[in-house]
C-alpha cells in the first residue's frame, strides 16, 4: 500500500471506531473531542475536515496528526499503523495473498466495529478460554460448519473477536498462516443499501462468484493455497426474522461445497440456531460436516456457558481498575453477573453514579430499573412493549418452571403490536423458544431472566393500588408470595426501594406489623438502611436532606441496633439531613452505637455534635441523653462521673413515669424508647441492678402492653433487660418466667427480634440448664 492508501485506511478506521457509518462536517467536531478523550492529545475540528476532506489541504498531515489518529483507532502510532497494513504480498499473480489482503482489511475494520460495541472496555472482557481446545479441534478435524448459539447479553460476538485475535491475528497466533474473513451486520447492511447480491458483493471485493467459486479454484490450484480459509458471519440475527433472508442463509449452507480447508463459523441467537435445524438435520452433508462442539447445551440451545466466578473477577477487576475478590460482592450479583451483559449495565451505571458498591444487595435491584429504563421506558413505543410485557408477566402460571407461557396465549396482544413484539425479541427482553418435550412442539415464550420478570410483577402490583403503598399493598404480597418464599423477598425489596424512591417512609412500617417471618424483617430492616444512603446521594431523589422525617427516625428505632447497615446508615444520614429535630435524634442514636461498640473517638465527635443543641435536647427528650452519653464517655476516657447528679436524674425521670397513666402501644414515641433504652444501660452498666428492676417496672406501669408489642425490637430488648436484671438480683423463678414469656415471644411469627435478641435469650436460658 503507498501512502494514500494506508491513509485512506486509517479514515475507514476512524470512522468505525467513532461508531459512524457516513460522516459530514457537523461530525468532525465530535470527532475531535472523541480523539482527546482517548489519547489526550488534541487535533482541532478543522484538521479533521481536512483529514476527511472537506477543507483544503494544504500541506501534508504532520506525524503528530497521523499518531493521535493512530492511536485513537489501537495503534502505538503511525509506523505501526503503516506496518500492520503492508502485508507482505508475493505478486499480483498470487491470489492467496491477494485474498489475505483484501480479507484482513474487512475483518479487522469489523474486530474494530465488535470491540467498540462490547457493553465494556474490550480489554476488560473475559477471553472465554474454555473454548479455545473446542475450536481448535474444530479447525483441524474435518468439520466445515460450527456455530456460537447463545441467547442475547451472553456475549457470543465478544467471544468470536477473542477467538479470532487468538487464533489467527495476535503475536503468538496458532494458525497465522489462515485467512479469515469476519462479516458483520455492517458489512450486509451495505449489501443490501447498495442493492447488491451476496455474489455480487463476493465477486466485487475478492474477484470470485461466491464461496464455492473460491473452493473450486484453490481445489484445481492446490498449490496456491497456503492455508485455511475461514468465514465467520456473525451479527445478522436481526435479518433472519425475514423469511427471505433466513432462505438465502441456508440456501448459502446447502451451496457450499464439501471442502476439507473451508470452515464456516457462525454466530447465532438461540431461536434462529433452533429454526436453523430443520435444514441442517434434512441434509446429511451438513449434519455430518456440523460440529456442535464439547459444551452444546442441547436443552438450551447454547454452547457459551454463563461467566464462571473467575471470568467474573477478572472482568469486575479491569472496570474498578483493582484486584476485586469475591469477599468483595454481594453473593447475589455472582449470579447476576453470570450473564455478560449485566456486566455491560453495571458499567454504564457505575459511570453515571460513581457511589453504587458492588458490596450492596441494592445494586442487584438498580441494574434492572437501569437497564429497563433505557430499554423499555426510554424507548420508541414504549406503551406498546410495556402492553406486551405486563401480558407476558400476567399470563406466566404461578410457580412455573423457568417463567415461561405459551406464545398462542398472547397471540391477539403480540398481533396488535408486532413492531413493538419483534424489537422486544431482538433487543433480547422476551425471548422465543421451542419447547421439544411435548406430544406436540410448542412455540413458549420468556422473559431474559427472572429478574426482569418479577419486575413486571411489580410494577402491575404497583399499578393495581394506583401507586400508593399502604397495608393492603403489603398484605397482597403477603397473600399472593407466601408459598414462593423467593419471589415474596424479592417483591419485599422491590416495595422498599419504591416506597423510598417516593419517600413513602411511613409505608414502610407495615413491613414490621404485618406477619413477615422475622428472616425477611430483619433483612428488610437491612435493604430500608442501604437505600435510604443511595437515595439520599441521588441528585433529584423525593428522600432527600430536606424531606427526612420522624417517619424514618420510627423506622431507625423500632429495628436492629447491631447492624453494621444501620450503623453506616444512621452516620450518613446524620450528617445531612436538614430538621434539626431529626438531626439531633440521629446524632443521639449515632451515639448510641458508639457506646455499644466502645467508641471513645466517635462518641466524643457525637457529644461535640449534640452541644450545639443543649437546649433543644433538654426540650425533645424526658431525660438530656448528652448526660447519659458523657457518662459512659468518662468511663471511656478513664474519667470521673459525677454518679448520684446522673442518679438523681434518673430517679425523678423513673417518678414521673410512674405517675403516668397506663398508655397504649401506639403511643410510646420513638424518643421515649431511645431514653429509656440508654437509661437502662447506664443502670446496669453501673451495676444499679435495683434501680434498673424499678425503672423497667416503671415503664411496664405506663405501657402494661408493652410485650404484645410486635412491631418493635423495643419489647424483645425490656425483656432481655428484665432478665438479666433479675439474674443479677438473684431472683431466679421470676429470671425463669420471663425466659418462658421470651421464648414464647421469639417463637410467634409476628414477633420482630434480632440475632442479638436471640443470642441474648440463649445465654439467660443457659444459666437454669
Amino acid at each position: 500500500m503507498n501512502t494514500n492508501e494506508l491513509i485512506s485506511q486509517l479514515r475507514k478506521f476512524v470512522l468505525i471506531k467513532s461508531g459512524l457509518r457516513n460522516i459530514d462536517p457537523a461530525h468532525c467536531k465530535t470527532i475531535s473531542e472523541y480523539i482527546f478523550k482517548e489519547t489526550k492529545n488534541y487535533i482541532s475540528e478543522t484538521t479533521v475536515k481536512r483529514f476527511f476532506g472537506f477543507a483544503q489541504v494544504t500541506h501534508k498531515f504532520s506525524l503528530f496528526t497521523l499518531n493521535s489518529l493512530s492511536q485513537y483507532v489501537g495503534y502505538i502510532d503511525w509506523e505501526s499503523f503503516c506496518k500492520g497494513k503492508k502485508v507482505q504480498t508475493q505478486d499480483e499473480d498470487d491470489v492467496w495473498s491477494d485474498l489475505r489482503i483484501r480479507c484482513r482489511a474487512i475483518t479487522e475494520a469489523s474486530l474494530v466495529e465488535k470491540k467498540n460495541s462490547s457493553g465494556i472496555p474490550f480489554d476488560s472482557t473475559a477471553n472465554r478460554s474454555f473454548l479455545y481446545a473446542d475450536f481448535d479441534y474444530f479447525l483441524k478435524n474435518n468439520y466445515q460448519f460450527t456455530a456460537i448459539s447463545a441467547q442475547p447479553g451472553q456475549g457470543k460476538s465478544i467471544l468470536l473477536a477473542h477467538l479470532i485475535e487468538h487464533f489467527f491475528f495476535s503475536d503468538n497466533a496458532l494458525h497465522p498462516k489462515d485467512i479469515v474473513l469476519l462479516i458483520n451486520s455492517d458489512t450486509i447492511i451495505e449489501i443490501i443499501q447498495n442493492d447488491l447480491s451476496l455474489k455480487d458483493w463476493f465477486n466485487k471485493e475478492f474477484k470470485f462468484g461466491g464461496v464455492s467459486e473460491l473452493i473450486s479454484y484453490f481445489r484445481k490450484n492446490h498449490t496456491e493455497r497456503k492455508g485455511r480459509f475461514i468465514l465467520v458471519v456473525d451479527g445478522v440475527d436481526q435479518f433472519l426474522s425475514n423469511d427471505t433472508y433466513f432462505k438465502i442463509l441456508t440456501d448459502f449452507l446447502l451451496g457450499v461445497e464439501e471442502s476439507n480447508f473451508v470452515k464456516i463459523v457462525l454466530g447465532l441467537r438461540v431461536n434462529n440456531w433452533v429454526n436453523m435445524q430443520p435444514t441442517i438435520s434434512g441434509s446429511a452433508f451438513l449434519t455430518n460436516a456440523w460440529y456442535k462442539g464439547l459444551f452444546f447445551d442441547n436443552d438450551n440451545g447454547t454452547n457459551v456457558p454463563l461467566l464462571n466466578k473467575e471470568e467474573i473477577l477478572f472482568s469486575l477487576s479491569h472496570i474498578e481498575k483493582r484486584a476485586i475478590k469475591e469477599e468483595d460482592l454481594h453473593h447475589g450479583l455472582i449470579n447476576q453477573f453470570r450473564t455478560p451483559f449485566w456486566l455491560q449495565v453495571y458499567y454504564k451505571l457505575k459511570k453515571e453514579n460513581n457511589t453504587i458498591r458492588l458490596d450492596n444487595y441494592l445494586i442487584c435491584f438498580e441494574l434492572i430499573n437501569y437497564f429497563l429504563e433505557n430499554k423499555i421506558f426510554l424507548s420508541k413505543d414504549s406503551t406498546e412493549k410495556i402492553i406486551i410485557l405486563k401480558e407476558v408477566s400476567s399470563s406466566i402460571s404461578k410457580g412455573h418452571v423457568r417463567h415461561r407461557v405459551a406464545k398462542e396465549k398472547i397471540l391477539s396482544t403480540i398481533t396488535l403490536y408486532p413492531t413493538a413484539y419483534q424489537e422486544l425479541i431482538y433487543g433480547g427482553i422476551l425471548i422465543e423458544e421451542k419447547r421439544l418435550t411435548t406430544s406436540i412442539p410448542t412455540e413458549v415464550i420468556r422473559f431474559l431472566n427472572d429478574d426482569i420478570y418479577t419486575y413486571f410483577l411489580f410494577l402491575q402490583l404497583k399499578e393495581k393500588f394506583k401507586f400508593k403503598p399502604d397495608e393492603n399493598f403489603f398484605k397482597e404480597i403477603l397473600t399472593i408470595y407466601s408459598d414462593q418464599i423467593d419471589l415474596l423477598s424479592l417483591m419485599l425489596n422491590w416495595s422498599i426501594r419504591f416506597c423510598i424512591n417516593r419517600n413513602e417512609i411511613q409505608a414502610l412500617k407495615q413491613i414490621f406489623k404485618l406477619p413477615f417471618s422475622n428472616k425477611e424483617k430483619n433483612k428488610a430492616f437491612d435493604f430500608i438502611c442501604d437505600v435510604a444512603v443511595f437515595e439520599l446521594e441521588k441528585t433529584g431523589s423525593n428522600f432527600n436532606s430536606q424531606t427526612i422525617d420522624m417517619h424514618f427516625i420510627d423506622i431507625m428505632v423500632m429495628g436492629k441496633i447491631l447492624s453494621q447497615n444501620y450503623k453506616e446508615a444512621i452516620k450518613k444520614i446524620s450528617s445531612k439531613v436538614v430538621n434539626d429535630d431529626v438531626q439531633i435524634m440521629l446524632n443521639v442514636i449515632e451515639a448510641s452505637n458508639c457506646i455499644i461498640d466502645m467508641d471513645e473517638k466517635g462518641l466524643a465527635e457525637s457529644m461535640h455534635l449534640l452541644k450545639r443543641h443543649l437546649k433543644i435536647l433538654h426540650d425533645l427528650f424526658p431525660i438530656n441523653p448528652n448526660d447519659l452519653i458523657l457518662y459512659f464517655y468518662n468511663i471511656l476516657a478513664n474519667k470521673p462521673n459525677n454518679g448520684k447528679t446522673l442518679a438523681d436524674k434518673i430517679i425523678s425521670l423513673r417518678q414521673q413515669i410512674e405517675l403516668s397513666n397506663p398508655h397504649k402501644n401506639e403511643e410510646l414515641t420513638s424518643i421515649e424508647m431511645i431514653s429509656y433504652r440508654l437509661v437502662l444501660i447506664v443502670l446496669f452498666t453501673n451495676k444499679n441492678y435495683e434501680e434498673c428492676r424499678n425503672f423497667l417496672e416503671a415503664i411496664l406501669k405506663k405501657f402494661p402492653n408493652i410485650f404484645y408489642l410486635r412491631s418493635s425490637v423495643f419489647s424483645s430488648f425490656l425483656l432481655i433487660m428484665i432478665t438479666q436484671t433479675y439474674i443479677k438480683l438473684n431472683l431466679n423463678k421470676q429470671a425463669k418466667r420471663i425466659i418462658q414469656l421470651l421464648d414464647k415471644v421469639i417463637d410467634e411469627n409476628k414477633t420482630y427480634f434480632t440475632p442479638h435478641t436471640k443470642s441474648a435469650y440463649i445465654f439467660s436460658e443457659s444459666k437454669f440448664s
